[in-house]
């Protein structure tokens, strides 16, 4: 199961050599606000979704990026409210399969914190699951919303360099939950 989210790249749909590196945040909520808010369309309150620079310089001049820390998940949550969407975070999740799974079932894409692991460096990164592969036993599975290792989750990574390779990528459910952080965000219409 794949959700029809759009995708963007923080490499490819941003020219500003600061924002480059560190919009994985305003490029996460641009994809999911548009999946609710296609592009173009105000929704009731007559609200757009901005593009992925203005989002980002709004976030900067807002607190909604830190320097040291990063993107701050209040703040999307926040602006994702001010979009006219329903959002909440949730944190330190010991079992992923109930909201994750339970969210793109509802057909709402969730956001989700991973460690990136560059060299000898670890730093915080946001992608997009899109959507999820569950094994051939549908009918239990859905019973106990229990993903098995050999089953992946879709994301969108906002940081790929190439637009075809940054969509719809798989990761296996064991890598996935070595590099989660326990921290997600739910955004609906």
């Amino acid at each position: 199961m794949k959700l029809p989210v759009p995708y963007y790249s923080q490499f490819v749909d941003i020219q500003d050599p600061f924002w480059m590196l560190r919009a994985c945040g305003g490029t996460c909520l641009k994809m999911v606000a548009e999946y609710h808010l296609p592009t173009g369309i105000p929704n009731r309150e007559g609200i757009v979704v901005p593009d992925i620079l203005s989002l980002c310089n709004e976030a900067k001049e807002r607190g909604g990026y830190d320097m040291q820390n990063g993107w701050v998940h209040d703040y999307l949550v926040n602006k994702a409210k001010e979009l006219g969407l329903q959002a909440h975070r949730s944190e330190g999740l010991t079992n992923i399969t109930d909201e994750i799974i339970a969210s793109l079932d509802a057909g709402n894409p969730v956001i989700v914190s991973v460690e990136k692991r560059v060299l000898e460096q670890t730093r915080f990164h946001l992608i997009v699951i899109v959507g999820y592969e569950k094994e051939d036993n549908v009918s239990e599975l859905v019973d106990s919303f229990k993903l098995k290792s050999n089953s992946c989750f879709y994301y969108h990574e906002s940081e790929s360099t190439d637009k075809e390779r940054g969509q719809y990528r798989t990761c296996d459910v064991e890598t996935f939950m070595n590099y989660w952080r326990g921290k997600a965000i739910f955004i609906s219409k």
